[in-house]
């Protein structure tokens, strides 16, 4: 009877894996689909333009001078010689390296907007495996489809921006921490530590990131492995981030340019992203400030100018700054249209009725999500029993949560534009799940305990 009873459960257990294999190859393929299509049907108006023209500038100067320099002209004229800068952190310009082999810059584009649509397809399945980790195969599921029909992530692969190879990476490096919390395996610290590393090379902003999740092992791990987890972490990262940083030393007499901190604090200053209240300056409002020039000269201008408004006008950029997350994770693009940061002239969004139906149902449902997901992130922190969770849950929904606040944070302090809020957009839909995952559990609890106590 035992054996029996064994051997039914295996069954089941197999059954249950065979179907969790189906739904995700299918959930898995849909993304992978949407993407590459999306990438053969959407023509961009002027695809290098701003970033993406640095960042095409960086991978081509390596290429044809080896120097890193941003001057695209350097790549139009090779017999001038480019100088050397540290404007953008060279993450996502390594990335494009190897599709410098192309002279041809229209298939340099494309190449590598095939293969971020394959990387966005991977993050699918690293997702869903944060999601069964976490909030079982059911909310992995939910959370994996969400990702693969996210119009925000699909369009990303079109671009020549960071974000697309940033969200890989930084979902990647939240996996293997997640999976270095439950096994305790230097290997999986350490890879964890490298991992983060690139993706302060993509985002500068994740530097810091590491301090918080320190305070997180020495808050949570146990007493004897506090000071080696940190250090597996804190080695690879600063091994692997020093490397930019010594280039920078002796290539340029500094360590890090200070620009682009000095533009997000700039840029994010402006209350409601206007100047003065004036609509027409939505989004640009350093462009109307008569005195942009000189606030962002230096970091010190700018912080003193950021605090001398708080002292004029504390209210209302008390309340700007506070309401910076509600921007941060707004459907529409502030600088750009729609899910589009950069204008389109053609686009499945605006042809094909199954682009259309998945467009409209997120944004129906995206203020719920984002809404959820707030509440996700807070009740993460109540004590487990209260969450009828183990240990290693806990731990996992306080490290989503810890990622979540810091992303906020950063963009609470700089520039809240809603690009910067795609990336996360994977965490923020298994947070999203987190309270309706609980709630569920506890009930099924509650129902199990009044049938025990019945004898039912």
């Amino acid at each position: 009877m035992e054996i029996g009873k064994t051997l039914a459960g295996e069954t089941n257990l197999s059954r249950q894996l065979n179907f969790e294999l189906l739904f995700l190859t299918l959930i898995l393929l849909l993304g992978l689909y949407l993407r590459l299509f999306t990438v053969s049907a959407t023509q961009i108006d002027t695809p290098f333009r701003a970033d993406a023209r640095q960042y095409t500038a960086y991978a081509y100067n390596l290429r044809l001078h080896g120097v890193y320099s941003s001057n695209i002209e350097t790549v139009k004229n090779t017999t001038i010689a480019p100088k050397p800068d540290a404007f953008r952190s060279p993450g996502y310009p390594v990335f494009l390296y190897p599709f410098t082999l192309t002279k041809r810059l229209d298939r340099f584009a494309i190449n590598v907007f095939y293969v971020q649509a394959i990387l966005s397809a991977l993050t699918i399945a690293i997702v869903y495996f944060l999601g069964r980790t976490l909030i079982g195969a059911t909310g992995a599921i939910i959370v994996a489809t969400l990702t693969a029909i996210s119009p925000h992530l699909i369009n990303l692969n079109v671009y020549l921006l960071t974000e697309t190879l940033f969200t890989f990476v930084i979902v990647l490096g939240i996996a293997l921490i997640v999976s270095a919390l439950k096994t305790n395996k230097d290997f999986e610290w350490m890879l964890a530590g490298f991992t983060l590393a690139f993706a302060a090379l993509i985002k500068p902003t994740v530097q810091y990131y590491v301090i918080f999740l320190i305070l997180f092992i020495f808050m949570f791990s146990g007493m004897d492995r506090k000071i080696k987890t940190s250090l597996l972490v804190v080695l690879p990262f600063f091994t692997v981030f020093s490397i930019w940083l010594v280039r920078n030393l002796l290539s340029l007499g500094y360590l890090s340019d200070p620009a682009l901190t000095i533009n997000t604090l700039h840029h994010g200053m402006y209350p409601q992203f206007m100047y003065n209240g004036q609509v027409h300056s939505f989004g640009f409002p350093y462009r109307f400030d008569p005195n942009s020039a000189t606030i962002s000269s230096s970091l010190h201008n700018v912080i003193t100018e950021i605090a001398r408004r708080f002292h004029t006008h504390p209210t209302e950029h008390l309340i700007w700054y506070l309401s910076k997350p509600l921007y941060f994770f707004r459907w529409e693009m502030i600088q750009g249209s729609g899910t589009f940061i950069y204008p389109v002239l053609d686009s499945p969004y605006g042809s094909s009725s199954l682009f259309i139906f998945i467009n409209g149902l997120m944004r129906m449902i995206h203020p719920i999500l984002i809404a959820l997901s707030f509440f996700g992130a807070v009740i993460a922190w109540l004590p487990k029993h209260r969450l009828s969770m183990d240990h290693s849950h806990s731990l996992t929904a306080r490290l989503l949560s810890l990622t979540y606040g810091y992303f906020i944070l950063v963009h609470i302090v700089g520039a809240p534009f809603p690009r910067y809020s795609v990336p996360i957009r994977p965490i923020t839909y298994i947070l999203a799940i987190l309270p309706i995952y609980i709630a569920v559990t506890v009930i099924r609890k509650k129902r199990s305990a009044s049938r025990l106590a019945l004898g039912v």
